[in-house]
């Protein structure tokens, strides 16, 4: 194996992952706009009205990650950088909470009474390690002419799939190695 090929797979990799998750974000989020609105709203950080049209633009900026991510080609540097740039302001937004002692829920993939965390910021901290792995070796990889096999793709699929779904429940790791089970059910 070459390097073009290790960064080929990675790029393909990064791809699928980056794709999985905001996929499973948007799709959460879109079954409730509403409380996906009234979950910016507890946020503090936006008027009533503002926080009504962020979501949008975060659904809207969502979808449009992995519509990119699915098109490839041309379209790869530049849903990386939008998944990018939404992850940096969703981090934002959660240290924010924490650092303002907020008692509230993330919401993040869908409804939930788990309290935003350092453990949530540090999920989008590896995402955004992703994603900046996934915007390198597809810039460096892009134009080489060569391709992966569908063998390569769907391991490349299933792996990003997997380690995906077990990093998006990362808080539900933490706490259930921590022992502390009480977190999980406490309301807002």
């Amino acid at each position: 194996m070459n390097f073009m090929y290790i960064a080929m797979f990675f790029s393909a990799f990064c791809r699928c992952a980056t794709g999985v998750v905001f996929l499973i974000s948007f799709g959460s989020k879109v079954r409730d706009i509403a409380q996906f609105q009234r979950s910016i709203v507890a946020f503090r950080l936006l008027s009533r009205k503002l926080s009504n049209t962020a979501a949008i633009l975060f659904l809207g900026g969502e979808l449009a990650v992995v519509l990119l991510l699915l098109g490839g080609g041309e379209l790869l540097l530049p849903g990386f950088m939008l998944a990018l740039l939404l992850l940096i302001i969703f981090s934002i937004a959660l240290a924010s909470v924490i650092v303002r002692k907020l008692h509230i829920s993330c919401n993040c993939f869908g409804s939930s009474d788990q309290q935003v965390t350092v453990v949530d910021v540090w999920r989008n901290v590896g995402l955004i390690v992703c994603v900046l792995a996934g915007y390198s070796t597809t810039s460096w990889s892009q134009g080489s002419g060569r391709i992966l096999g569908l063998g390569e793709w769907l391991l490349a699929a299933i792996s990003a799939l997997l380690l995906s779904l077990l990093w998006l429940q990362l808080s539900n790791i933490v706490q259930l190695l921590a022992g502390d089970q009480s977190s999980s059910t406490k309301q807002i």
